[in-house]
């Protein structure tokens, strides 16, 4: 495995992952049993935040248990906002992270970057492959919120979609003690209203939180938030 920090255009870099056959890791929200990312930043140079885009992810089984996350290579595009504007900076991260194939093992790595006028044109190729998977607003994808209903135990999401889908899957985030499981999924005749029923577990009082949807398609990648 190899993990590092790359480069890009002004204030864009990325954490570059080049995962060993059979190794995965984890999506932003893991599934059953994961552990998320955590990117702590604060002996960063001249940083104020850095924002972590996260690509659409894909379904991983292992045993009987089933993860989100990613597979072979990976980058997570970031965007550096800088203390002081034009003025070089320089990318000190602590990342504490979970990788898995038949087990799973925490790691924790330290990875630096200084800032350079002139990025490598293949970190300039990579994150923009990348930065192209990262789940759209809802919106700007041609998708919108027909109805939904959230039951003590399942969630019903009805889609519609200016651009027809072929082989849609959803993944729903809520609060951490929340969970949602693998989708039904009806699509309709033109593929472009898609109705999907997923199990779910939530406590009562969490009932009312909004949920974030991303939807993955094989020419799609979006993302809405349902309002409680």
């Amino acid at each position: 495995m190899k993990i590092g920090l790359i480069q890009g255009s002004g204030d864009e870099a990325g954490l570059h992952i080049q995962l060993s056959p059979g190794w995965k890791f984890y999506w932003r929200t893991p599934g059953e049993g994961g552990v998320p990312a955590q990117f702590d930043w604060t002996a960063s140079r001249n940083v104020a935040r850095v924002d972590v885009a996260w690509p659409a992810p894909r379904r991983i089984i292992i045993g009987k248990t089933e993860l989100y996350g990613y597979g072979g290579e990976l980058v997570l595009p970031l965007q550096v906002e800088r203390q002081e504007a034009g003025k070089p900076y320089g990318l000190d991260l602590m990342l504490e992270y979970g990788v898995c194939k038949d087990i799973c093992i925490l790691r924790n790595d330290r990875l630096v970057l200084r800032s350079q006028e002139t990025p490598a044109s293949e970190n300039l190729i990579l994150l923009a492959k990348w930065r192209a998977r990262v789940p759209q607003p809802a919106a700007q994808a041609g998708l919108q919120l027909v109805s939904h209903r959230l039951k003590p135990d399942r969630l019903v999401v009805t889609l519609q979609s200016q651009v027809p889908l072929q082989n849609p899957d959803l993944f729903v985030e809520g609060s951490p003690d929340s969970w949602f499981g693998r989708p039904e999924v009806n699509l309709g005749v033109n593929g472009q209203e898609v109705r999907f029923e997923l199990p779910a577990g939530y406590p009562p009082d969490k009932a009312n939180q909004p949920l974030r949807l991303t939807l993955v398609d094989r020419n799609m990648q979006a993302e809405l938030v349902l309002p409680p």
